[in-house]
């Protein structure tokens, strides 16, 4: 079977409607999928009817942004407190998973007009036409947008000449128009996604912005913490980082998952299906899903 259990529709920050995410799924050779919007379900039950008449599995998924404060640094940076995404699958209780995010998507609402207004006095744009601009780019959805909605519309727009250079200039952490985001703890979300039913993944463990040994780290308090499995680094990551995370895994008897992170035309070097291969010994968490069992 071909699997990927991370992407993105414009239910958050993806720009293709999650039919057209199942469609092009589909025509990827894709078997498995899971549609893993940031804080929201929005677009399972329609994603799901397509990948049913297209013969395919869709898994419910969700991406939780939580907060995590992260030990074992010297001095003045002993500790550090980040946003860490954990996903949330194969859970059959959406009702409970669905009302307890409200108040993050609700916040992401928020945060996207906060950055917009930072960024309308650093660039000396007005407000309501870039805020309107952004919207646009989210379907519309105010509860939708992320960082990569307000890149797309500065590169647009000719205020920066490629959409990293909106994250290196403006949107990362800690630059000037970054506002941290509403989250949940780690541990809550680990407990809500079991208490839900589902798999606890830790996503993408080497996209935080932490040196190797906090890496690590991280796998080994996600481990602690309850957590069910690790995503695997991306093919584009080098063999060492692969390799770090490979044994961490195996450390801290996780399983692995496998994800594209697919997010669209807004990110084109991301694509659907490509996704690591799992080495000898490593159990895919799809493997403990129900949909498999």
């Amino acid at each position: 079977m071909k699997i990927d259990l991370h992407c993105h529709s414009t239910c958050s920050d993806g720009t293709y409607e999650p039919l057209d995410v199942i469609n092009r799924a589909h025509a990827a050779g894709i078997d498995v999928l899971a549609l893993t919007d940031h804080d929201t379900l929005q677009g399972i039950e329609a994603a799901s009817a397509a990948a049913n008449d297209l013969g395919m599995t869709l898994i419910s998924g969700v991406e939780i942004s939580c907060e995590h404060e992260l030990s074992g640094g010297y001095g003045k940076n002993k500790s550090t407190n980040k946003i860490i995404h954990v996903l949330g699958l194969d859970f059959t209780d959406h009702a409970t998973m669905q009302d307890t995010l409200q108040a993050l998507q609700h916040s992401r609402a928020t945060r996207g007009q906060q950055m917009t207004q930072k960024l309308s006095q650093l660039l000396d744009i007005d407000y309501e036409t870039l805020w309107h601009a952004i919207c646009k780019k989210a379907g519309d959805n105010p509860q939708a947008v992320g960082r990569a909605h307000i890149g797309q519309v500065l590169y647009e727009e000719g205020y920066v000449k490629t959409v990293q250079q909106a994250f290196d200039k403006y949107l990362a952490d800690n630059k000037p128009a970054y506002v941290a985001i509403e989250a949940i703890s780690m541990v809550d979300a680990i407990a809500l996604i079991h208490r839900c039913g589902g798999k606890a993944v830790l996503a993408h463990p080497t996209r935080y912005q932490l040196s190797a040994t906090r890496v690590r780290k991280l796998i080994s308090e996600f481990a602690e913490l309850g957590g069910d499995a690790c995503e695997l680094p991306a093919n584009s990551e080098p063999v060492s980082t692969r390799a770090m995370v490979d044994r961490s895994i195996a450390e801290h008897k996780l399983a692995v998952s496998t994800g594209s992170d697919f997010h669209g035309s807004n990110m084109p070097w991301r694509r659907l299906g490509d996704v690591p291969k799992l080495h000898p010994m490593q159990e895919g968490i799809w493997q403990r899903f129900t949909a498999f069992s």
